[in-house]
């Protein structure tokens, strides 16, 4: 150790110096390994949320569906009650045509007979 100007020196060997130096350069690279790990650990933390907000839409998307699953399945439903209510009113028109149709021949056979 060396005092000039008030000032403290130190003075190493060269194989010191090369450890020192050895040092140095690993406490840099250190520096520049965390600096990178904690850009990694950033960019994962991101896509984490992200993909857990993907999975929020995806789950309101599913719910979505099965709501309108569930009123597809309800019109389908309707209509098929409909078309049956239609087709009773079709059979009772038909018997009803033919009934008006015998009862027309009858009377007008009867006329033709009298």
């Amino acid at each position: 150790m060396l005092t000039v100007n008030q000032d403290t020196n130190f003075c190493f060997t060269i194989p010191q110096s090369k450890v020192i130096a050895e040092y140095i350069v690993k406490g840099k690279f250190s520096d520049t390994l965390e600096c990178q790990y904690e850009k990694q650990i950033q960019l994962l933390e991101e896509r984490v949320d992200n993909d857990f907000k993907i999975n929020e839409k995806l789950k309101q998307k599913v719910f979505n569906l099965d709501t309108i699953i569930d009123n597809n399945d309800q019109s389908i439903l309707i209509l098929t009650d409909q078309v049956n209510r239609r087709d009773k009113k079709l059979k009772r028109a038909k018997w009803q045509k033919i009934a008006l149709g015998t009862a027309l021949i009858l009377t007008s056979t009867a006329i033709i007979l009298k």
